[in-house]
């Protein structure tokens, strides 16, 4: 398994954000691709900025972005804001 840390500028609110986030949607789209959310939060120092914590089967995240890019920026998500760090168990 991977853990992947994702952090990103969001152009709504994080509450907004958030709802889309943890909705069943969402839930089935992670979930076609084993990935489990971990955690998600908001910086305290700037609201615009979310961290995402996800883990996954090796390989499983990209195919996810891969898929649901389009579906990811409709959620006022800045994906030119990505970035993005693995880590291995």
């Amino acid at each position: 398994m991977e853990t992947t840390v994702f952090i990103f500028k969001i152009n709504g609110t994080f509450g907004q954000w958030s709802s889309i986030f943890d909705s069943n949607e969402a839930k089935k789209r992670h979930d076609e691709y084993e990935i489990k959310p971990l955690y998600r939060g908001v910086s305290k120092q700037d609201a615009k900025k979310v961290i995402v914590i996800h883990q996954h089967p090796p390989g499983a995240i990209e195919k996810f972005l891969e898929a649901n890019g389009d579906w990811i920026a409709t959620h006022d998500v800045d994906l030119a804001s990505f970035e993005q760090t693995v880590w291995n168990e």
